[in-house]
């Protein structure tokens, strides 16, 4: 992901759309023609507002609506992410996470 795409994106909820913050646990440089631009692989968006979470999981942020999240492969995907990146990811989110945290899965 483009660490410049943070500029265009907000929440996806219909409900608030605010504006979103990052925190990047790992990224790269990619040389194009010259120019040195930053990758960012692996990181947490979360909105100040309503207090979601989405994953930036190999280069995609993940930002799919809570239901589709709560299942299958997405939901190992992001409960993944939370444990290998546990030591970075603030604990309220850990806890009690929206939609999910570590210790709030159903």
């Amino acid at each position: 992901m483009k660490r410049w795409l943070m500029d265009i994106l907000a929440c996806p909820r219909s409900d608030c759309r605010n504006k979103l913050r990052l925190e990047v646990y790992r990224s790269h440089n990619v040389e194009v023609e010259g120019s040195s631009s930053e990758e960012i692989d692996e990181a947490l968006i979360t909105c100040p507002k309503c207090g979601r979470w989405y994953p930036v999981i190999d280069g995609i942020a993940c930002m799919l609506p809570d239901d589709l999240r709560m299942q299958g492969r997405q939901k190992s995907e992001e409960t993944a992410f939370l444990e290998r990146w546990k030591d970075r990811v603030p604990v309220d989110i850990l806890k009690k996470g929206i939609p999910f945290g570590l210790t709030s899965q159903t």
